[in-house]
């Protein structure tokens, strides 16, 4: 009885317990139920349904919550003895191939991995996670199987396949990049995250004609499916990318396009949102997904500390506190240790009095009483506020003594404005934080004090990475001139930070019993337990996580030597110099001196300058996206070799290149953001570059320093480290390339566009969270909130379109106007204000409305009294009697028409009035701004009206945006439905991110398509069908091309090259305008084309339509170039930019002959594609084009076959930057190239009804120029198909001899 009225409340659990039963139990289990619906259950029944009983005993209220989250059921199942059975189990199969102890998370996933789940492993950066990598490549190894493994980043890529190599064998492993691609039919391929999306993609589409048998010959699409019918899992590293705008989308489609049979294994770093990826996982691919979550306190435990021109001290008042410290965040949000809470406070402490002198952050209690600053760092803060009080009461009476009352004999009171005063004290602060900054030399002998090298110093600018090391090196140099002259010991000199400071004085009894924490050696060999072999590296003896045998192998291991000559003609070694001064010992600066000269003597173009080899002598290196990847490679073999001490480097470096250091210093909390702005360092990535310090296995501590700058203290730093990091959201947005891949795959039909749009990530966050929401007890608090958050965003959204609009300059005229816009943002951005002037105009608003019915009381009255009566002598006498009456009425209606008219200028100029008209305006404009907002005020419109805002209306939406955190917290002590307090704060984030996600995303996909069918690449098969969504379409050679393209606008690629035009003359108007432009010129026209183009031109019927004709006569252009112009030519469509690029003009007069009037007609081709994007609603992201002339020169004298210094003084770029551009120049053509081989068809010069793709000749010309800017130090083996064909007649057969060849080659790292 008491489970059957158990099982009545818990219905859900009935349900999951189908859900988790096989086949073979559901009819037992229904039969189950219906015994239970009837009253009665057998006891056989009753014992087979044991699973049933304990599933529901941990389920819950909420049937949606347990049946979407399958792991949670799965804990509750799973018993501590099943789990460590589970656990021994994946030991026995893949410990053996692990040299080092495993720990229970990585075997936990690994358990996982042999059970044929999908698993998301979230762990700390330098955890250990890829570990779990290699556990899912071997279990496919064995079973000889093939497996995957994607990285982010080529640099990635490229690291993982070495070490690969290395682990499986150089067979047994292959690449495949954007640049490279290596023994493709390896068992095991590393490649790019894009390249793995591309295959899936064509695989997907492949899949169901292979089902069929359909018998097609065979295409590159049934080649990419080939290829991953073998593959079992794949690793998708660094899964976090997914939140990364531009790029995040790649891996949604990777997760949803993956093969059924294929394991997919992400890697991430700590996501708080980690389980509902999970979750979305399992519902897209419909593989059980389990998430392994490291423990939080990380192997090698992190150190925080703050770096100041005073020495170093610890960021928190307890040491071990901090993300990944021993104690963690001290229970904040769950993490770590929960201090033990103290009752009143020691009379020790008393004494020192701290209480008195602590900042308010401290008092108000918001973290933990560890997770405080330190009490010494706050000091010195109060330090410098009291030294400017000093200075400010100075200044004040130095001014009374300069100017006193001449008149009077009496000094008068000649004090500072309170305006004045502020800006002093501001001044003095900005100046006594400039001298609190520490100078990297400083740092970096303080560092190697406290044996904490090697350490990665990240600053956010690679010109400030190269100008640290010279810095750092020319004061080394500095130091032995001082040396030589002085006779003093180089210790002495480096104890000093500064000259002429003095030495902190100690005061009272207790001074001289006192430490200074910044003294504190924590990686003393004493202390740690440390082990050092002859090359001066530290490992820890006895540690749990290396095994003896491993140390033994470390410790005996040599490393690679080259022969040289030490000594100079007089006996002397040359070195000896750069190991007294530098961070080297003697024969670590004669091993990196010989690995110079080798390097310079191998690549005599790329050497190093003697500024540079001196640098790596002194053990000091940058390392950055500027720098050629062969110079990075260098600096990363120095670094991991311990022949490297300090490297400043950008924060690229943190994004897992493997660099063991054992301390990162951060030398910026702030970083330039895509405004322009300077934006305070998010979380994530403070956090990811943190763990970057202490690698398992080599050091027992991590210690991240951050450093004090003239902007941000360590209030500033606490607060970053200790928020939360923010939940991934889905960035997924349609392309050219990737509605071409689903019409393919759907065979013409919308359908498996429409489903990709509803697999993704923001579609199931948002049906998660209507169906958590709508729960009877609290729909109505949800609606209210929900409603609250609408009018929120809009009053948000309303203050960035009126900054966007006043960075475009709409409001600059008259001046007025943009002091008002101006004064609106402020009121929106300060809370308080906003409040305080909504009750201002509703206030004005009531005045207004008394006002108006006082005059119209006194209109009423003078009426009454003057109304006319039948009796002419009463009327007198009335008259008479109210002569006097009438007249003061009319002169208090006067007055009070006055006050109407204040109270109406009060109302109609007061800033909610001025932001209801400017409002308005965005509402009404065109544009990202006004689509924004006009969505954002139909949710925040029950009835949904398209009535203009009002004043009244926004001071409604004013006090939402005030009380909207209440009410969320409201909601959140009951909580939603079944959902946590922080479950429902996520859905709360997240409902509106993604609220009209399906409906704007699909519809951006319908606009693609319809450009698509206008410019001729898919055609429609179905003429009586008129809704685009219901249609079913053909693909053409152009959509194909389109189809194989990895550009940003793969359809403005296509058209710059020739292969698609306007066929549905979507652009009539333009050439109307056009027309009417040319009207106004002289007879004689504009020549923009050449011969060639005339030519084709008056050969064209009249009946061709003006975008085929600038079709014909751009190819007809292009055919005319040579390889090297078409390589510059095609550059300009996929340049980023150089920095400091020259105008327009002048890199147009750098092109030649024949490259101008390409240029020339390409522009009107860009023209007519943007107008026909805009014309059909193509999102902005979606539709932009590039046309970049800055790089064409360069590139062109790159493939015409000048050397790489020439190319350099071309190009006026850093090396690192003309490499990336020469190697997107490079990719692109490869990709023009290889493209399918289409013959020439004999138009005639007919109207076409569909575009033919890339010309053979122009296909021929990028291969041809892809060989010849294939070449060191750009050269990366890619060789192309073998299907050169002549272009034949169209009765004639296509002959394509499609040889796939791969060259294996061996790469030197």
């Amino acid at each position: 009885g008491s489970m059957v009225r158990h099982l009545s409340c818990c219905v859900g659990a009935l349900c999951a317990a189908l859900i988790f039963s096989t086949q073979g139990q559901h009819v037992s289990a229904f039969a189950d139920v219906l015994q239970l619906s009837a009253g009665g259950l057998s006891s056989s029944a009753a014992a087979s349904s044991s699973r049933m009983q304990s599933i529901a005993r941990g389920v819950g209220r909420s049937f949606r919550t347990l049946s979407a989250s399958v792991e949670s059921v799965d804990t509750d199942v799973i018993s501590e003895d099943d789990k460590s059975l589970a656990i021994e189990e994946a030991r026995a199969k893949l410990q053996p191939h692990f040299n080092f102890p495993l720990d229970s998370w990585q075997l936990e996933a690994g358990y996982e991995i042999l059970q044929e789940r999908n698993v998301i492993v979230s762990a700390p950066t330098g955890a250990g996670k890829t570990v779990v990598g290699e556990m899912a490549l071997w279990s496919a190894f064995e079973r000889n199987l093939n497996a995957i493994y994607t990285t982010p980043l080529k640099a990635l890529s490229n690291q993982k396949f070495v070490e690969l190599r290395k682990i499986f064998g150089a067979d047994n492993v292959g690449l495949a990049t954007g640049d490279m691609s290596i023994n493709r039919a390896a068992r095991i391929t590393v490649m790019t995250t894009e390249v793995y999306r591309n295959m899936a993609w064509r695989a997907s589409g492949s899949k169901k004609a292979d089902a069929e048998d359909a018998g097609d010959e065979e295409d590159d699409d049934e080649t990419a499916y080939s290829d991953l019918v073998s593959n079992d899992v794949v690793v998708l590293d660094e899964f976090h990318y997914m939140g990364m705008p531009g790029r995040g989308g790649v891996w949604e489609e990777c997760i949803i396009t993956s093969p059924p049979h294929t394991k997919i294994v992400g890697l991430s770093a700590t996501l708080p949102n980690a389980d509902r990826l999970a979750q979305w996982m399992s519902s897209v691919t419909g593989r059980q997904t389990n998430l392994v979550e490291a423990a939080k306190k990380r192997p090698v435990p992190l150190r925080y500390l703050y770096a100041s021109s005073e020495g170093l001290n610890s960021m928190f008042r307890d040491p071990d506190a901090g993300p990944g410290s021993p104690n963690g965040l001290l229970g904040l949000r769950g993490d770590g240790k929960p201090e033990k809470q103290k009752s009143g406070r020691s009379s020790k402490q008393k004494k020192k009095g701290f209480s008195a002198e602590e900042p308010e952050v401290i008092k108000e209690g918001k973290f933990p009483k560890g997770l405080q600053v330190n009490p010494t760092l706050l000091q010195a803060i109060e330090k410098k506020r009291q030294k400017i009080d000093r200075r400010i009461h100075r200044k004040a009476l130095k001014q009374r003594e300069e100017y006193g009352d001449e008149w009077g004999g009496q000094p008068r009171e000649a004090r500072l404005s309170a305006r004045e005063e502020q800006k002093e004290r501001d001044r003095m602060m900005r100046q006594e934080m400039r001298r609190s900054v520490p100078s990297l030399p400083f740092l970096l002998r303080r560092l190697n004090q406290k044996n904490l090298l090697p350490s990665i110093f990240f600053i956010f600018s690679r010109a400030g990475c190269d100008d640290a090391a010279r810095y750092v090196c020319n004061d080394m140099r500095q130091k032995l001139k001082i040396r030589n002259n002085q006779g003093g010991g180089e210790d002495e000199l480096a104890d000093e930070p500064r000259k002429g400071k003095r030495k902190s004085r100690r005061r009272g009894r207790g001074g001289g019993r006192r430490q200074d924490n910044s003294d504190q050696d924590w990686y003393s060999d004493e202390s740690t337990n440390l082990a050092r072999d002859e090359s001066g590296r530290s490992f820890r003896r006895g540690s749990g996580n290396v095994s003896d045998q491993t140390m033994a192998s470390i410790f005996d291991a040599e490393s690679r030597m080259i022969d040289r000559d030490d000594e100079s003609s007089d006996g002397s070694n040359p070195y000896e110099e750069y190991a007294g001064l530098g961070l080297l010992d003697l024969s670590a600066v004669t091993e990196v001196a010989a690995r110079v000269a080798a390097f310079n003597e191998e690549n005599p173009e790329l050497a190093f300058d003697d500024e540079e080899a001196e640098c790596f002598m002194f053990g000091v290196g940058s390392h950055h996206a500027g720098m050629l990847a062969a110079h990075k490679a260098f600096v990363e073999s120095l670094f991991k070799a311990q022949l490297m001490k300090a490297v400043f480097a950008t924060e690229t470096l943190a994004a897992g290149i493997n660099m063991p250091a054992r301390t990162t210093v951060v030398c910026s909390m702030a970083k330039r953001g895509d405004n322009s702005a300077m934006n305070l360092l998010e979380t994530s990535n403070l956090l990811q570059m943190a763990g970057r310090a202490g690698r398992r296995g080599m050091d027992t501590e991590g210690t991240c320093v951050v450093v004090a700058t003239p902007f941000e203290g360590p209030t500033e730093a606490q607060s970053i480290l200790t928020s939360e990091v923010n939940p991934i959201k889905s960035q997924f947005t349609p392309s050219y390339s990737l509605a071409t891949n689903l019409v393919a795959r759907g065979e013409g039909k919308l359908d498996v566009a429409r489903s990709l749009v509803e697999k993704s990530f923001a579609m199931w966050e948002q049906s998660e969270a209507n169906a958590a929401l709508s729960g009877d007890d609290n729909e109505q608090d949800t609606d209210d909130v929900l409603q609250a958050i609408a009018e929120e965003r809009f009053m948000d959204t309303l203050k960035e379109a009126l900054l966007s609009l006043l960075a475009k300059g709409k409001f600059d005229k008259p001046a007025r106007q943009k002091s008002r816009v101006y004064a609106i943002v402020d009121v929106i951005s300060n809370r308080k204000m906003l409040k305080k002037e909504s009750k201002g105009y509703l206030a004005l608003s009531r005045m207004l409305e008394l006002e108006l019915n006082t005059l119209q009381y006194l209109e009423r009255e003078v009426r009454a009294m003057d109304l006319p009566s039948d009796n002419a002598e009463e009327d007198d006498l009335l008259g008479d009697l109210f002569a006097e009456d009438i007249n003061h009425l009319e002169e208090e209606m006067e007055t009070q028409k006055k006050r109407v008219k204040k109270s109406e200028r009060d109302v109609n100029t007061h800033v909610f009035a001025n932001m209801a008209g400017y409002a308005n305006t965005v509402l009404l404009g065109s544009g990202p701004e006004a689509e924004a907002l006009q969505a954002l005020l139909a949710e925040a419109r029950p009835d949904k009206s398209n009535d203009p805002v009002s004043a009244e209306e926004l001071t409604t939406f004013a006090k939402s945006a005030t009380v909207v955190s209440r009410k969320k917290r409201k909601l959140m002590s009951k909580g939603a439905g079944s959902l946590d307090k922080s479950s429902t704060q996520s859905l709360l984030d997240s409902i509106f991110d993604v609220g009209s996600f399906e409906e704007n995303t699909w519809n951006d996909m319908l606009a693609l398509i319809n450009v698509l069918e206008a410019y001729g690449c898919i055609t429609p098969q179905d003429e009586a069908v008129f809704d685009t969504q219901d249609q079913t379409y053909a693909m053409t050679q152009a959509g194909k091309n389109i189809g194989m393209l990895g550009m940003d606008n793969a359809l403005w690629g296509l058209v710059a090259m020739g292969g698609a035009w306007d066929v549905a003359n979507e652009s009539a108007e333009l050439d109307d305008f056009r027309s009417a432009m040319e009207s106004f010129e002289s007879d004689e026209g504009d020549n923009i084309g050449t011969a060639s183009a005339e030519d084709v031109s008056s050969g064209a019927s009249d009946e061709i339509s003006k975008p085929q004709q600038e079709a014909e006569e751009l190819i007809s252009l292009l055919r005319d170039l040579t390889p090297h112009e078409i390589a510059g030519y095609v550059s300009c469509l996929v340049s980023e930019g150089s920095r400091g690029s020259s105008s327009v003009v002048e890199s147009f007069m750098n092109l030649t002959p024949a490259q101008q009037p390409v240029i020339q007609r390409c522009l009107l081709s860009l023209e007519r594609l943007m107008d026909v994007q805009k014309r059909l609603s193509v999102d902005e992201t979606s539709s932009k084009c590039q046309l970049d002339l800055s790089t064409c020169d360069v590139v062109t004298a790159w493939a015409s076959g000048c050397s790489w210094s020439e190319a350099l003084e071309i190009s006026g770029s850093a090396p690192g930057d003309l490499a990336r551009t020469l190697h997107r120049a490079l990719d692109a053509l490869r990709q023009f190239g290889n493209l399918p081989y289409a013959p020439v068809r004999a138009t005639a010069h007919l109207p076409q009804t569909e575009s033919f793709g890339i010309h053979p000749e122009i296909r021929r010309l990028c291969r041809s120029a892809a060989a010849a800017m294939d070449r060191y130090p750009v050269k990366d083996p890619l060789p192309f198909d073998e299907d050169e064909g002549e272009v034949i007649e169209p009765d004639e057969v296509p002959g394509e001899g499609a040889d796939d060849i791969k060259e294996e080659v061996a790469v030197d790292e």
